[in-house]
């Protein structure tokens, strides 16, 4: 690891909580923006003890989710037991890696303890100790059978080629599948859903029911492409429906007309689905939207909220209050800022993919009920720990070492103060004192396998340019023995022997997408598509998952008035200024729909 070690004389100045009286602006370490720090923000900060932030949201966002590897899986071996296993780390990762068994029947890393020295940074130190300490193949906890394909999967059963799946069960290359009511069961290309069964290509819906192509909808049974509706049964290509059946194409029809319409569609029929996702589409972007899908909330900014107040700036929440810049937790937050893919927590700041049951937890990854712990990876039922990797209903530790509490609490003062008078510096002379959340450079993954890069994609030459690792994945080859454009058109043409051909994806290997150039049929999708009278899939996984992200609006907010002439309102809003949607504001949205 290459760092300048510099005095503590740097380029950006650092803000003190007692000089804000107001709003102040400063500047990114990262991006060189502008951005403001506001004065309840400085009030949480001096609460957790923490100097104010020295990076923007965007940025802050972006060095979390560095440390995020969902959807890069590679080929290798336990380095434990030798089985053969999926894994998040590929072969040319520095590290251990052990299968979830062997992870979790692994010794007690304090074997691992070092001595902490105030002649080098703590970042310098505490990679060595990350580099030594085994990792697990993937972040998983609570599994049932059928889970080998599927990385950041709790407590579920027959997980496959999924990912952040929570309580759920019988779920197929989908994503952030939330186990909140009873979790899902039976879905299928899905992304962002809590509590659907038997959904196919569901995208930000809940409590849905024997549904296809749903958009922004909630509580609908038996519906087939619709956009921004709620409690709908029986209802075709329509939008900003409330407690309507039989209605087709926005028309209110009888029971005996909506189903005689139905009848004269070929659902199974790829040619059919591809001229109604063309429909679909249309009808999107000339619909009325909300500036936000914030529902049963009080005083919150951002996106995909429930159930919350006094959160803001935040995107896929359930159950939060009084917290800030916070990226998808589906369960009870509180009082937390800066937060990702996090789940129950209170107190927390700068956590990724950290578990529940933490509080007073800082500057973290991959945790699970910690306690007043700081800089800490993998390191689960613990508390009072500083800089510690892999540790187990531990306390009182720094860098894996065991200490009484007396000398603990002597030592942890002293190193907060060396961070900051020897802070680690970066290729690129951005400083890292306490209070920084983990260098992005010394990620264990490249900048290519992480979520940070599906949010904030770059280059190959600007990731290089910023200091991280980039990955050139090896080209797979595939013996094809089918052309997706030659399967069968209607389903009821497909046999069973569909399940052994090799289809090649029409994306041909195509980077952006990490398309796989090929891909099978299993028998469980084969199972899925007679049950739902869809045809078959004529792309692979991920090419369909890139797909699905096209309707998801970024995770960014803009300042923007309510279109509806002549209302005053104004409004923070994930649709960009320069989108072709109708943007209205709550209360002329819903004069329009109610």
């Amino acid at each position: 690891m290459e760092a300048q070690n510099k005095s503590h004389s740097t380029s950006h100045s650092t803000l003190r909580v007692s000089d804000s009286m107001g709003p102040v602006s400063t500047v990114c370490q990262n991006c060189k923006k502008n951005f403001t720090i506001e004065p309840e923000d400085f009030s949480f900060y001096e609460k957790m003890k923490v100097p104010p932030p020295t990076f923007c949201f965007d940025c802050r966002l972006k060095r979390k989710l560095a440390f995020i590897n969902e959807r890069t899986l590679f080929k290798r071996k336990c380095d434990k037991c030798s089985k053969d296993i999926i894994s998040m780390y590929s072969l040319e990762s520095p590290y251990k890696v052990f299968c979830v068994n062997c992870y979790n029947d692994r010794e007690d890393c304090t074997k691992y303890g070092t001595d902490f020295s105030f002649s080098r940074t703590f970042f310098e130190q505490f990679f060595e100790l990350f580099e030594k300490v085994p990792k697990s193949q993937f972040r998983q906890r609570n599994n049932n059978e059928g889970c080998e394909y599927s990385n950041h999967s709790f407590y579920s059963r027959n997980i496959y080629l999924s990912y952040t799946v929570i309580g759920s069960e019988d779920i197929y290359y989908s994503k952030q599948v939330h186990g909140n009511d009873g979790g899902n069961r039976i879905c299928i290309d899905c992304l962002n859903i809590i509590a659907c069964e038997r959904g196919y290509e569901l995208i930000n819906s809940s409590k849905s029911y024997n549904s296809r192509f749903l958009v922004n909808s909630s509580q609908c049974v038996d519906s087939t492409f619709l956009f921004n509706c709620t409690n709908c049964t029986d209802c075709f290509m329509s939008s900003n429906l409330r407690n309507k059946s039989y209605v087709f194409r926005n028309q209110q029809l009888s029971r005996e007309q909506y189903l005689g319409q139905m009848a004269s569609l070929s659902f199974d029929s790829y040619l059919t689905q591809e001229e109604l996702k063309k429909e679909f589409l249309k009808l999107c972007k000339n619909t009325l939207c909300i500036f936000a899908n914030i529902k049963n909330s009080y005083n919150c900014t951002g996106d995909s909220i429930e159930n919350s107040k006094n959160t803001f700036y935040s995107f896929g929440l359930v159950d939060a209050e009084n917290s800030k810049y916070i990226f998808f937790d589906n369960n009870i937050l509180r009082d937390s800022y800066d937060l990702a893919w996090t789940g129950k927590n209170q107190s927390c700041y700068e956590l990724t993919d950290a578990g529940s049951g933490n509080n007073h937890l800082m500057f973290s990854i991959f945790i699970n009920a910690a306690y007043d712990s700081k800089y800490c990876i993998s390191s689960d039922n613990s508390n009072n720990m500083f800089g510690c990797v892999g540790l187990v209903n531990k306390s009182y530790c720094i860098l894996n070492k065991q200490y009484t509490k007396e000398e603990y609490e002597s030592l942890i003062p002293r190193i907060i103060k060396h961070m900051n008078d020897l802070p680690y510096i970066n290729k690129q002379g951005i400083s890292y004192r306490y209070g920084e959340f983990f260098p992005t450079e010394l990620s264990p993954f490249a900048y290519n396998e992480s979520l940070a890069y599906e949010e904030f994609p770059m280059k190959q030459s600007d990731v290089l340019d910023h200091g991280y690792k980039w990955r050139d994945f090896i080209e797979k080859t595939y013996l094809v023995t089918i052309e997706s454009n030659n399967l069968p058109d209607r389903l009821s043409d497909v046999s069973d022997d569909v399940l052994t051909e090799v289809i090649a994806c029409p994306n041909k290997g195509q980077v952006e997408t990490k398309c796989s150039s090929a891909y099978r049929i299993t028998p469980n999708e084969l199972r899925f598509c007679r049950l739902m009278k869809i045809p078959l899939p004529r792309f692979c996984p991920n090419c369909r998952y890139c797909e699905r992200k096209k309707w998801r609006n970024p995770y960014k907010l803009w300042r923007r008035k309510c279109m509806k002439p002549n209302c005053p309102n104004e409004f923070e809003t994930s649709y960009a200024p320069d989108r072709p949607e109708i943007v209205y504001c709550e209360k002329c949205y819903q004069q329009e729909v109610y």
